[in-house]
């Protein structure tokens, strides 16, 4: 494939601060429409994509109106669920957001339709794409602090004032920061345990932690989206010969030993420049053209998306139970 052309769905301020700087570290990349409801957005399309770009009011005229390769969409959560299943009835490869939608239950209809979809599906879950969090993995599977007993991922932000939808806070920010902590520990939890957070009425908390079984590898996700902290995402993991402790946004990972209680700091750089300044969303882009233009394997596909969902899904059980909740596997869904 010489060029890829791609439509953008929405033009908020993920589309321009992340998406499109994103594409335009790729040669190939063209960019041919794109869809914004406001009139507002619209011209800034104009503005800042050129002439060339076709300007839609909605995706549905964008998808039935353009020749395109692929989507990408940054939109509202409210429409994720109409969105989706628009591209994925088009047939066009898709980069999305979390959530695929705003209640479990029809979530659960939408991973049936994400891991049957006959095209290329990315979820954009940039953490798990940072050049840091693979750097400590890398670490771990070499040994750096023994063997692993526990991990505790800790995300703090001044999004409260933001809103979300009506799920359990560990379900819906779960895609995220549940890869994260997967893709550091090169594993998926079996089981999860939901400790009932504070903040705002519903089932959304401005707290929530939760509690992942790795078959004995004891994790933990603590989510305060109502801090004094504008931002911060940190995981640190303890093992029985030392600890290693990984700040996502500084790209810096500790490790320490009992033999050397001070430890060393490594700046690991990121493999492309960081765009919307979250380190690995520009890899994720990446790794979507990959497999767009050549068919090669993306690590965040329909199965692998849908197991994290999965969690989510558990998660919202253990909310509601106070219990520990089983993990349904992705074959549940292909039956």
């Amino acid at each position: 494939m010489s060029s890829i052309r791609v439509g953008l769905i929405g033009y908020g301020g993920w589309t321009r601060l992340a998406f499109v700087p994103a594409l335009k570290q790729h040669e190939q990349v063209r960019i041919v429409s794109a869809a914004a409801s406001s009139e507002a957005s619209q011209q800034r399309i104009r503005e800042e994509l050129g002439p060339g770009v076709q300007v839609y009011g909605g995706f549905e005229s964008l998808l039935a109106d353009t020749e395109l390769d692929a989507v990408m969409m940054a939109i509202p959560d409210a429409i994720h669920e109409a969105a989706i299943c628009a591209v994925l009835d088009s047939g066009v490869a898709v980069y999305y957001e979390p959530p695929l939608a705003d209640d479990p239950e029809r979530i659960r209809k939408m991973l049936k339709r994400l891991v049957a979809a006959g095209q290329v599906t990315h979820g954009d879950l940039e953490i798990g794409f940072a050049s840091v969090v693979h750097r400590a993995a890398e670490l771990l599977r070499e040994g750096a602090i023994g063997a692993l007993q526990t991990a505790h991922l800790k995300l703090r932000s001044n999004w409260a004032e933001f809103g979300g939808p009506d799920l359990c806070l560990a379900h819906h920010l779960g895609p995220w920061y549940v890869d994260g902590l997967n893709s550091i520990l090169g594993r998926s939890p079996s089981r999860v345990l939901v400790m009932d957070g504070h903040g705002q009425p519903g089932r959304r908390q401005f707290h929530s932690l939760a509690h992942l079984d790795y078959d004995g590898l004891w994790g933990t996700i603590h989510l305060n989206i109502n801090s004094v902290d504008e931002m911060e995402t940190t995981i640190e993991v303890t093992g029985d010969e030392g600890d290693l402790h990984v700040d996502y946004f500084r790209n810096t990972i500790k490790v320490r030993s009992k033999s050397d209680a001070d430890g060393e700091v490594i700046h690991v750089e990121p493999a492309m420049p960081v765009v919307g300044g979250w380190p690995g969303e520009a890899e994720s882009v990446a790794e979507f053209l990959d497999a767009v233009a050549h068919g090669t394997p993306n690590r965040t596909n329909g199965r692998m998306a849908a197991q994290l969902y999965l969690t989510g899904l558990a998660i919202e059980q253990s909310k509601d139970s106070g219990g520990w909740v089983e993990i349904e596997d992705v074959a549940g869904l292909e039956s």
